[in-house]
């Protein structure tokens, strides 16, 4: 055993101990899987978006570990196997489902086969140095997304027949360059790394929206924010629970070396309880749109039911980053001064994310009304939380 691993296990029972860099390179273990489960589903272009999602983590994660100090072998290997989800096996999937199958299936092994080369060569030495900056010996697995994601937009404005052709002569030229003994370029501006992921995400999922929307906008819009509003009643009540601390009894920490004192038992009890009340609250609009011959929101829905999962999945999505805090020595109920505002902005998605996921997965809401609920949730919830702030139910705007 080297003297890395030594000085990493043993200590806490486990054969290794994560650092917070860890877990951004494991974030895209979700967003692959995401991108997988929605490539089945015939989702292709909202799939691309994700894996853009995922490159972002994978380009994130490099950069915070150089600028901290927390380099280690593990951390490379961890990534390499990161990079054969996001650049090889997911691609490989979407191109298969989408119709790059037969005679052009060899392609796609051959891109698998000298990927798993590229990314063992880069596991063993790591990045080069060239007299510019660190450069990649051999082209990076990452430019199978851009060379993917071209071909998705060909073939949405011509038939697969000549994307296909040219996705196999550039899948080609890509495995030769990927094992080819030459430096490649290495992205290292933030604005270029950013410009390239979250500009291929909104392109992607902007035309899976233009593809899926069976209905209106203004449609959409309006079903998502009748879905958010249980949680913000939820919510609401919630904080007045919680600034007045009420309901002691039930104030047990979940795990206090873990996610600190302030995730409790009471946020698991009250908050489904209180969303359950935010869903009966539309029931009276429900039995309206059925006695108008309008098809209800939460048909077939029970309302107990959504609400409670709804309330769980709010306050279950706030351990991981309460986790993350805590793992960067801030004090419970306070923000790391390091990466401040990327930590603000996960306070306000991290529940919305997942009853946005939850309501698709479990209740069976089009995609695009779960879209539009996460990316309009943090945004209301931003409103509400100045409101508590003034009425001097929360101790902060954010």
């Amino acid at each position: 055993m080297s003297q890395e691993s030594q000085n990493e296990t043993g200590k806490d029972g486990f054969i290794i101990r994560l650092n917070w860099v860890d877990y951004v390179t494991l974030s895209s273990v979700v967003t692959t899987w995401i991108s997988i489960t929605l490539t089945l589903n015939g989702l292709t272009s909202a799939a691309m978006a994700l894996l853009f999602l995922a490159m972002l983590a994978d380009a994130f994660d490099g950069i915070l570990a150089r600028k901290y100090g927390t380099e280690r072998n593990f951390g490379r290997y961890l990534d390499g196997f990161m990079d054969v989800l996001i650049y090889l096996v997911s691609p490989s999937l979407i191109l298969y489902t989408g119709g790059f199958d037969g005679i052009y299936s060899l392609f796609i092994m051959a891109m698998i086969a000298l990927g798993c080369i590229r990314l063992s060569v880069f596991n063993d030495i790591g990045n080069i140095q060239e007299s510019d900056g660190l450069s990649y010996l051999g082209m990076p697995v990452f430019w199978s997304i851009p060379i993917v994601g071209v071909h998705q937009l060909m073939t949405y404005f011509v038939d697969d027949f000549w994307p296909n052709v040219m996705l196999a002569v550039g899948i080609a030229a890509f495995g030769f360059y990927m094992i080819r003994s030459k430096p490649f370029f290495k992205f290292t501006s933030l604005a270029q790394i950013l410009s390239i992921t979250l500009g291929g995400f909104l392109l992607f999922i902007g035309l899976q929206f233009h593809r899926s929307m069976d209905r209106s906008l203004i449609e959409v819009i309006l079903t998502a924010l009748y879905l958010i509003w249980p949680v913000i009643v939820g919510g609401v009540l919630h904080m007045i629970v919680v600034s007045k601390d009420m309901l002691q009894w039930l104030k047990i920490p979940v795990n206090v070396a873990l996610f600190g004192q302030n995730k409790t038992l009471r946020g698991f009890v009250v908050m489904p309880v209180f969303t359950v009340i935010g869903f009966l609250s539309l029931v009276p609009i429900e039995i309206w749109l059925k006695a108008n011959d309008m098809t209800p929101v939460l048909e077939g829905i029970n309302v107990l039911v959504i609400g409670a999962v709804s309330g769980f999945l709010y306050v279950l999505a706030e351990l991981p980053n309460s986790f993350l805090k805590r793992r960067m020595g801030a004090a419970p109920g306070e923000t790391p001064e390091r990466f401040k505002i990327g930590f603000i902005l996960l306070d306000q998605i991290d529940s919305a994310l997942f009853i946005a996921v939850g309501y698709g997965v479990i209740f069976g809401f089009h995609w695009t009304v779960c879209v539009t609920a996460f990316v309009l949730s943090p945004v209301i919830a931003l409103l509400v939380k100045r409101i508590l702030y003034a009425a001097r139910l929360k101790k902060t705007k954010t």
